[in-house]
């Protein structure tokens, strides 16, 4: 029984039902397997930061930058091309969005 016929049975949405049926079995068969000895609300709960107290969430602070920086560091030379134009200034945004959707349609039809 197929309900959509794209050329290709991957698109069948009962294929697709079927196979989230036997995932979920799957998934609920590991769940249950889990630890039975699991208490709410007691040392297991707490978070294990290699023997140490667990600063308060007012003390935990960490900068984006300060998380990504070998990131950044790494692709400096790539981001510092693409910072140049960008002036923050939202017509030119508009400008670029509307002068690669043109070049996207053209190429798109001269292609299709």
């Amino acid at each position: 029984m197929f309900i959509s016929v794209f050329g290709y049975s991957l698109w069948n949405p009962v294929i697709w039902l079927i196979v989230f049926v036997i995932m979920a079995v799957v998934v609920y068969l590991f769940r249950s397997r889990g630890q039975e000895q699991y208490k709410r609300d007691t040392e297991q709960t707490r978070v294990f930061l290699s023997g140490e107290e667990v600063p308060g969430a007012e003390k935990v602070n960490i900068r984006a930058h300060n998380i990504y920086w070998g990131f950044f560091e790494t692709l400096k030379k790539y981001y510092m091309v693409l910072v140049k134009p960008h002036t923050g200034i939202i017509n030119d945004y508009v400008t670029w969005l509307v002068l690669v959707t043109a070049l996207g349609a053209v190429t798109l039809y001269i292609v299709g």
